[in-house]
């Protein structure tokens, strides 16, 4: 692209001066910093800001329009939180941060464990989701996480130290297939967050908050293929600078369903099931969700059963 190298030094300019600005904080004042820029993006970017709200009217037809925005600026200031907190974690060394975690669920990754093929860590962009990679690369050190590159080849470069710090890994998902496979059969762990849309060619139509969302198969098909289970965990911010994170009860490729069915009409049940789970969580806590991305873009147009 023209001009791109040009206004990638000046984006990476803008995040060090962001950097340097959050590491010279108290943690706490970091995070409050971010919910002030949230909200300020909230005022200035209306072009999200009419995403979020058409997002929400979507999933949540009963709402109110003064709900619909008041869960829009809660979300701009929410993921402000999040990523000056991701940032502003750097400062913790291993100590620290297995000192700031709070773990739920731990014997259900141990559950999953067992199997000994292998876990699929499912996540959203929900709540701190890179709070995730935390406990897994802390105390296990086999995660391997999957993710779209970002355009800025020096933020790139910033996300990466950001994951790998703790001795995780990270697996391009334009190149992902083979990785993911050979971390598996090594009986590790690989990362990923379903809950973005994909095009209409690399997924299937899966009903999401009661509309069809296209979907990626892919946790699906390396479960199915591998034996793989899914263990779908989460991570929200607490309190003093503290993380909560929860590993919740393994979904195996055997889960319900009929085991004559062929692979892709599986493939679509287990996807659903995934979904399912996102969107419990979602509604647990949907200023916490990720609006500002357009999930239903280039959906069919059936609504789901």
């Amino acid at each position: 692209m023209k001009g791109a190298p040009v206004r990638h030094a000046l984006e990476y300019a803008v995040y060090l001066g962001l950097k340097g600005l959050l590491l010279s904080l108290p943690h706490g004042a970091a995070r409050a910093l971010g919910r002030g820029l949230g909200r300020l993006a909230y005022g200035l970017d209306r072009r999200h800001r009419q995403v979020a709200a058409k997002s929400l009217r979507l999933a949540f037809p009963d709402w109110q329009t003064e709900r619909i925005a008041a869960t829009s600026r809660a979300c701009f200031a929410h993921f402000g939180e999040s990523f000056c907190d991701a940032i502003s974690s750097l400062r913790f060394d291993r100590v620290e941060s297995c000192r700031r975690l709070s773990v739920e669920g731990w014997e259900n990754l141990e559950d999953a464990e067992r199997d000994g093929k292998g876990v699929l860590i499912m996540g959203a962009h929900l709540g701190d989701w890179e709070a995730v990679v935390k406990p897994l690369a802390l105390y296990r050190g086999d995660l391997h996480i999957v993710g779209r590159p970002a355009d800025n080849p020096h933020l790139n470069r910033e996300m990466r130290r950001l994951r790998e710090r703790f001795d995780s890994k990270t697996i391009d998902k334009h190149n992902a297939a083979r990785p993911m496979l050979r971390a598996l059969q090594a009986n590790q762990k690989v990362g990923i967050l379903i809950d973005q849309r994909v095009l209409p060619r690399e997924g299937i139509a899966v009903p999401f908050f009661g509309r069809l969302a296209w979907t990626t198969p892919v946790l699906a098909k390396l479960s199915l293929r591998t034996g793989a289970p899914i263990v779908p965990t989460y991570a929200f911010a607490e309190p003093e600078g503290r993380y909560r994170v929860e590993f919740h009860a393994p979904i195996r490729a055997t889960a319900g369903g009929d085991p004559e069915a062929d692979e892709a009409a599986v493939v679509e049940r287990l996807t659903r099931l995934y979904l399912e789970h996102v969107e419990a969580q979602i509604r647990r806590c949907p200023e916490q969700w990720l609006w500002l991305h357009d999930r239903w873009k280039n959906a069919p147009e059936a609504t789901s059963e």
